[in-house]
C-alpha cells in the first residue's frame, strides 16, 4: 500500500485532480542524490461570452517546466526541493509576443522530511487550496468560481506523517515588514502572517477533507474561511463533495463577504479518457445566487497525452462566462 503524506501533489492525486501531471524523468546522481526534469506542453482555445453577451473566441497556453531536486540527509532525513516555472503570454502572434512572454515562478519550495513528518519553506498555494479548492479544480481551461480564502504565496508548513489513515497541516502564510500597509494605505494592522490548518481521515469508503485560514494578513475587519470536502466512489463513478464558507473580505470591498461555496462533482472513466459533470452553487450577500455547471470529457491519445473539450454554464448575466474550450496536454 502506498505510504501516504499530506503534501501539495500527494493530496492532489488522492483527491484525483484532473489535470494532467508532468511526468519529470530522474537522474539518480550518486546513491543519495537524484534531480527531475519535466514539464507539459499546454496550449488551449475558448470562446466564452463577455459581459456583454457577446462571444469572444481566445487562445493561450499553460506550459510549465518542473525541476526536482532530493537527497539523504543526516539522521534519516531527506531533504528535497520542487521549482515550477510557467512561460507568460500567448504561443506568439508575432515577434513583439515572444520577446514579451518571460517567464515566472509559480511554485518553488524546500521540504526536509523525516519520521517526524516534513517541513516546508517556499512559494506555494495554502492550504484551503490544497485541501478544498483543489477538488473541483478538474478543468483546463474553463473553472468554477474558486474561494476567496485561496493564496499562492510566502508559506512555512508543517504536515504530520500518516497516523493509520489520519494526517494533518498547519501552516504561515508569510510577509516582511517591507508588506507592511503604510500610513494612509490599504490595510489596518500590522500583522504579517496568517494561520491555515488542515487535516484529512480515510474512512475505508470516503476520504474527508477539513480546512481553515485565518484570512488577511492587514485587515482586521476578517473573520476568516472554513470547509469540508468528501471524496468517495459510487458504482462505478468517483463522486467529490464540498462546502466552503469565507468571510474574509468582512467589509465587502475587496471580494464577496460571506461567500458560500458547495457543489458535487461526478467523474466516469471509459477506454480512453474520463468523463466529468459537476454542479456548484455560489452564494454571498449582495450578490446574486448562482449554479455553475460543466461538463468535460478527454480522450487519452498516448501516455501522459490527452485532448480535452468543456462546456460550461456560468449563471451570469448576459450569459456571461458560458461557452466551451479545448485544450492539449502534453507531458514530459
Amino acid at each position: 500500500m502506498m505510504k501516504k503524506t499530506t503534501s501539495a501533489l500527494a493530496v492532489a492525486a488522492l483527491v484525483g485532480a484532473g489535470v494532467g501531471t508532468a511526468s519529470a524523468a530522474t537522474f539518480q546522481l550518486d546513491d543519495g542524490t537524484s534531480v527531475g526534469v519535466g514539464g507539459a506542453f499546454y496550449p488551449y482555445v475558448f470562446n466564452t461570452k463577455d459581459a456583454e453577451g457577446n462571444s469572444q473566441t481566445n487562445y493561450g497556453n499553460a506550459n510549465r517546466l518542473i525541476f526536482t531536486a532530493e537527497k539523504e540527509a543526516v539522521d534519516g532525513l531527506t531533504a528535497s526541493l520542487y521549482y515550477q516555472l510557467r512561460p507568460q503570454g500567448s504561443l506568439g502572434n508575432s515577434n513583439a509576443d515572444e520577446n514579451d512572454d518571460g517567464l515566472r515562478t509559480h511554485v518553488a519550495h524546500a521540504t526536509v522530511a523525516g519520521e517526524f513528518g516534513s517541513v516546508t519553506f517556499g512559494k506555494n498555494d495554502n492550504l484551503f487550496y490544497r485541501y478544498l479548492d483543489v477538488i473541483a479544480d478538474k478543468n483546463d481551461v474553463l473553472t468554477y468560481t474558486f474561494s476567496n480564502a485561496i493564496q499562492r504565496t510566502r508559506i512555512l508548513n508543517y504536515a504530520s506523517p500518516d497516523f493509520d489513515g489520519f494526517g494533518f497541516e498547519v501552516e504561515a502564510e508569510l510577509q516582511g515588514d517591507s508588506a507592511k500597509p503604510s500610513e494612509g494605505g490599504a490595510g489596518d494592522t500590522n500583522k504579517t502572517s496568517s494561520i491555515n490548518a488542515a487535516a484529512y481521515a480515510d474512512l475505508d469508503a470516503v476520504r474527508l477533507h477539513v480546512a481553515y485560514a485565518e484570512g488577511n494578513l492587514q485587515n482586521s475587519n476578517t473573520d476568516g474561511a472554513y470547509g469540508v470536502g468528501a471524496v468517495t466512489t459510487i458504482q462505478d463513478v468517483k463522486v467529490d463533495a464540498y462546502y466552503k464558507y469565507s468571510d474574509i473580505y468582512k467589509d465587502g470591498v475587496d471580494g464577496t463577504k460571506k461567500q458560500k461555496i458547495y457543489g458535487v462533482i461526478g467523474e466516469l472513466g471509459y477506454t480512453a479518457g474520463v468523463l466529468q459533470l459537476g454542479a456548484q452553487q455560489v452564494k454571498g450577500d449582495d450578490v446574486s445566487s448562482r449554479t455553475e455547471i460543466i461538463a468535460r470529457a478527454t480522450y487519452d491519445i498516448a501516455d501522459n497525452v490527452y485532448t480535452s473539450v468543456e462546456y460550461r454554464k456560468a449563471d451570469r448575466s448576459q450569459d456571461e462566462g458560458d461557452g466551451y474550450a479545448l485544450a492539449l496536454w502534453y507531458g514530459f
